[in-house]
């Protein structure tokens, strides 16, 4: 039997670690509510649309308010886009008028400035758009009928922030994701860096990388803006 194995203060100490993993996880993690079929959007994504969903203050909830649409909102705080457990799984299918996705971040924060970031983005979303994850669950959404709102990231803080060495390759996912949406017309590419810029601290949480609620709340209004004009047409 290894030493380790008869320190009873070394099975305290790896216990206590996996302890503290556990919780680490649990509270990078929000599960999601059960969908609400009842409702008439359906937002799957990562943590900027998960982000203040407890105060009723997310980018989802604003939507709710400012359209009087039901909302069932799935989006998981550090969701990827890529991987069995990705941001399409989120989604289920049914009568939705709209669904609401962004999605990528999580996938790019390890690997950007490596040779493996062109990679990551290649698998999300080609360069012309037309090929990746990204294109496959929109085209599968749209074609059962729904209408298909793209959130864009919004630009890193001039503060800077845990994804700052990121910027080139989130501009870049931005790029091509605008591109994608053009070639459908049951897709609208919203880019939250319109309401937004990099200056302005108010609408970044502490943490430099989530909206704060007014940040939601311009991202939230922005989204309703372009549902309200697409349901004009």
């Amino acid at each position: 039997m290894k030493t380790w194995m008869r320190n009873p203060r070394a099975w305290i100490t790896i216990w206590m670690l996996l302890l503290t993993a556990v919780l680490t996880l649990a509270g990078c993690t929000v599960s999601p509510p059960s969908a609400n079929r009842d409702a008439d959007i359906i937002v799957v994504g990562d943590s900027i649309l998960a982000w203040h969903r407890r105060s009723g203050q997310s980018i989802p909830n604003i939507v709710g308010q400012s359209t009087d649409l039901g909302i069932s909102d799935m989006a998981v705080n550090g969701a990827t886009f890529l991987g069995a457990q990705g941001i399409p799984t989120q989604y289920m299918s049914g009568a939705w008028d709209w669904v609401i996705v962004d999605g990528g971040g999580n996938d790019l924060h390890s690997v950007c400035q490596t040779p493996m970031a062109q990679q990551v983005i290649d698998a999300i979303v080609s360069d012309d758009g037309t090929a990746g994850a990204f294109p496959t669950f929109v085209s599968l959404v749209a074609n059962q009928g729904a209408q298909v709102i793209v959130l864009g990231y919004y630009p890193i803080s001039d503060q800077g922030g845990p994804f700052a060495h990121c910027r080139s390759e989130l501009d870049e996912l931005a790029e091509r994701q605008s591109k994608m949406a053009a070639l459908n017309p049951s897709v609208i590419f919203v880019d939250s860096g319109k309401v937004i810029g990099p200056g302005d601290a108010a609408a970044y949480a502490p943490d430099l990388v989530h909206p704060s609620p007014r940040g939601a709340a311009l991202i939230g209004q922005l989204i309703a803006t372009e549902i309200r004009r697409a349901s004009r047409q």
